[in-house]
């Protein structure tokens, strides 16, 4: 069993590339969490010293400890999500915009000056890099207070005007069923009911064949 334990770590948590980092980001997006948390769980799982934001996500991968590759993976993860969500967000936005006729005068003074707000949220974008984006800022703010009562969607539903784009991704992602088959299955000796060659029965097939395989052993 204990062997069994070992090897579905190691395919599931301890190989990055079979990582699913979009649990990790569930954990972060959790205001009472965010990455202080995952910083300090990863530190017992790993025992390695802290890295700075710096080292992080300035050095390539080889030279980070593995606690600090894991980092970086969950917030490029997050960051990922957040583009997809905004690139999505600009797109329903554009077709929902009304096209102005050309007949219709139009006030240059004002178009100018939405051209450039406009240009100036951009060019500070590139100049200040990730750090201007409001994954940043949620991530750099600091943590609720830890309560078992606290309704983690309920806080991102009230914060949902100060992080339209991420109130989004969080509320998808939090919304993620977790299953815990792979690893309940490590200490069943039965194994499983269902196995790979019966993957494709109908559920009343199925049904019949658990109840009979049930009377067979109380009569044994």
């Amino acid at each position: 069993m204990a062997l069994s334990m070992k090897e579905k770590y190691d395919k599931y948590w301890d190989n990055l590339d079979n990582m699913n980092f979009l649990l990790h980001v569930a954990l972060v997006l959790d205001p009472r969490n965010k990455l202080y948390y995952l910083k300090y769980c990863l530190g017992l799982i790993y025992g390695e010293p802290e890295e700075s934001e710096e080292e992080m996500f300035e050095s390539d991968d080889e030279n980070l400890s593995k606690k600090g590759r894991v980092v970086k993976c969950v917030k490029y993860t997050l960051n990922e999500l957040y583009k997809h969500y905004k690139m999505k967000g600009d797109k329903e936005n554009d077709q929902n915009t009304p096209v102005v006729s050309s007949s219709t005068p139009t006030c240059v003074a004002s178009r100018l000056k939405v051209d450039i707000q406009s240009g100036f949220g951009k060019y500070m974008e590139k100049r200040e890099g990730i750090k201007n984006t409001k994954v940043d800022i949620y991530l750099r703010n600091g943590t609720e207070r830890r309560d078992t009562k606290f309704d983690v969607l309920g806080w991102w539903k009230q914060n949902s005007e100060k992080f339209p784009i991420l109130s989004h991704v969080a509320r998808h992602v939090l919304a993620m069923a977790i299953s815990t088959v792979a690893s309940k299955s490590t200490f069943s000796t039965s194994g499983r009911v269902i196995d790979k060659f019966r993957s494709s029965l109908t559920p009343k097939t199925a049904k019949s064949l658990i109840g009979t395989q049930d009377w067979l052993r109380s009569t044994t």
